[in-house]
């Protein structure tokens, strides 16, 4: 029998040492695909706008409208509506009650214009689209590559990630500007009407200070916000479901990964963009 050397390795050090190698290669090419996958998608978009006009303004169309319903399976126009008047409902009551314990309750226009703007407007948003829309497209993707459609386009010579993802992402962007600047209206509207008509709060000193401000450079900011948010949700989401595996359980597993990896990019990148759009130390100032 046999006696093992000085020089021997243990099995459990062995088996440590194959699974960190595996986990590691692993890690690197999900990297790797993630690049090529996100950096395609980009490159080919005025490939994209050029060449598939008309499926980017049919997907467009889906996207905003969805199946006609108002809620389930709506659109991304629908879906804002909602989120305008929830945003507006909640800020005029939440803002309004906690001021007004201070005798400050007309300085809700200050909060309807600054925090609507900046944080919950574009957060909302990309939530919103993530559950909505996003994994919609997750499944439709995945069911495309079950299916082996997206083998299908690629050898009829239509390039797969233009067709499937660029005119999605195209479209997605294409809905969501004016339906988000929509959605700030009604959220001002509603948080207007709920200070001044349900909390009798004076009208002209909340719209003294919703006025002073709201800056029209802030609404544009908050608009790149959004679609950022939207745009990269919209690649998290393809990407799960144009390399979804093992039939329809593989699809719901890849819209559950694709949801959760959405979520947590939409508050990373809100926090990002806030500091490097608004800074550490934004300047409030008071007038009158």
């Amino acid at each position: 029998m046999s006696t093992p050397t000085k020089y021997s390795v243990s099995p459990h050090l062995s088996r440590t040492a194959r699974w960190l190698s595996t986990s590691v290669f692993t890690i690197q090419e999900g990297i790797g695909r993630w690049a090529l996958f996100t950096l395609q998608t980009v490159v080919n978009i005025p490939f994209t706008i050029r060449h598939y006009r008309k499926q980017t303004l049919k997907t467009m169309n889906s996207m905003a409208w969805g199946r006609g319903s108002i809620i389930v399976d709506g659109g991304v126009v629908s879906l804002l509506l909602i989120l305008g008047v929830a945003i507006g409902v909640a800020v005029a009551i939440e803002a309004y009650n906690t001021l007004n314990l201070i005798g400050f309750g007309p300085l809700t226009g200050v909060i309807g214009a600054f925090l609507n703007i900046r944080e919950m407007g574009p957060i909302m948003t990309g939530i919103g689209f993530a559950a909505q829309v996003g994994c919609r497209m997750t499944a439709e993707i995945g069911s495309m590559r079950i299916a082996e459609e997206i083998d299908a386009t690629e050898t009829l010579g239509i390039r797969s990630i233009p067709f499937v993802v660029g005119t999605r992402l195209v479209g997605g962007m294409l809905c969501v500007i004016p339906g988000y600047l929509l959605s700030l209206a009604i959220g001002f509207f509603t948080a207007s009407f709920f200070v001044k008509f349900v909390h009798g709060a004076p009208a002209g000193t909340y719209d003294h200070y919703f006025s002073q401000f709201l800056d029209p450079v802030e609404v544009f900011y908050s608009l790149i916000k959004a679609v950022t948010f939207c745009a990269v949700i919209t690649i998290i989401h393809c990407y799960y479901g144009f390399f979804a595996s093992g039939g329809p359980e593989g699809v719901g597993r890849a819209c559950g990964r694709a949801i959760r990896a959405s979520l947590v990019m939409t508050i990373v990148l809100n926090l990002v963009m806030t500091i490097v759009l608004w800074g550490l130390h934004p300047d409030l100032i008071f007038k009158g």
